[in-house]
Formats: C-alpha cells, sequence, structure tokens
C-alpha cells in the first residue's frame, strides 16, 4: 500500500499555517511599524513562504522516507 497526500490536503495545510504566520507576524511587526505597513509586509513574506511551502510539501509527498505505512492484514 502507497500512501500520498492529496493536493488539496497540502494546499488547506499551507494555507492554514500561513494565516497562523500572518497573524503572528503582523502581531511582531506592528510594534516596530504601524499595523497597515505590519500587516502589508506579513502578507507579502508570507505570500512568498506559501509558495515555497506547497513546493515543499510536494516534493517530501515524493519521498518515502521516513514513511511506515502497514496493511490492516499485517498487524501482529
Amino acid at each position: 500500500m502507497r500512501i500520498h497526500e492529496t493536493r488539496r490536503r497540502s494546499l488547506l495545510k499551507a494555507v492554514s499555517f500561513r494565516v497562523i504566520e500572518i497573524t503572528v507576524d503582523t502581531l511582531i511587526l506592528n510594534i516596530f511599524v504601524p499595523t497597515t505597513t505590519a500587516l502589508a509586509l506579513a502578507i507579502t513574506f508570507e505570500g512568498i513562504c506559501f509558495v515555497l511551502h506547497f513546493i515543499f510539501e510536494r516534493i517530501w509527498n515524493k519521498i518515502d522516507y521516513g514513511r511506515c505505512v502497514f496493511n490492516e492484514q499485517e498487524k501482529t
């Protein structure tokens, strides 16, 4: 049996993680710059990171290293 994540799952993981990071980045940047600038910077940086993260997830999905998959019949 071979298990791979769907593109939809990878996309959902990447988007949800980026939403969390945009929130945290905005809060941290807001200490140093105005709120609108902080939000713009956070969205720009996280947009770039989003694309890289999605590609990274898709590449790792093709690598089986560290995965253990067991069939129901193999349980002992």
